[in-house]
């Protein structure tokens, strides 16, 4: 597994840029009546771009399970830590169905991202 430097910089700031996100009070945010009924569809597409991300960011050789396993991991790691943070949050609160999204829009961003090199 090589890491690229520019994609390895853009996928660090988009991770800083959701744990950023995931700080704003919950009273911050505009009340859309899109974003309320389309919550989870936000969290799949944001976790999809992640992955997507992900797989850009370190090559790996489609035969190398090890680093896609990291990959996956980190996959699912990040949205736990993501929606945990929340618990501190005014406002907000962690959700096990947006952590479910953010995991399933992570590994299907990855595996585009995989079958497209």
């Amino acid at each position: 597994m090589k890491i690229k430097s520019l994609p390895s910089l853009i996928l660090v700031l988009y991770i800083l840029l959701i744990f950023l996100l995931t700080c704003i009070p919950g009273n911050s945010f505009p009340q859309s009546r899109f974003l309320a009924q389309n919550d989870k569809i936000v969290h799949f597409v944001e976790y999809a771009i992640l992955g997507f991300l992900f797989i850009n960011a370190l090559e790996s050789d489609k035969r190398n399970l090890k680093g896609l396993l990291v990959i996956v991991m980190f996959l699912i790691i990040i949205p736990f830590i993501d929606e945990n943070i929340q618990r501190f949050i005014p406002g907000r609160f962690p959700d096990i169905a947006d952590g479910a999204a953010d995991i399933f829009g992570g590994i299907l961003g990855a595996i585009i991202r995989f079958r497209i090199r």
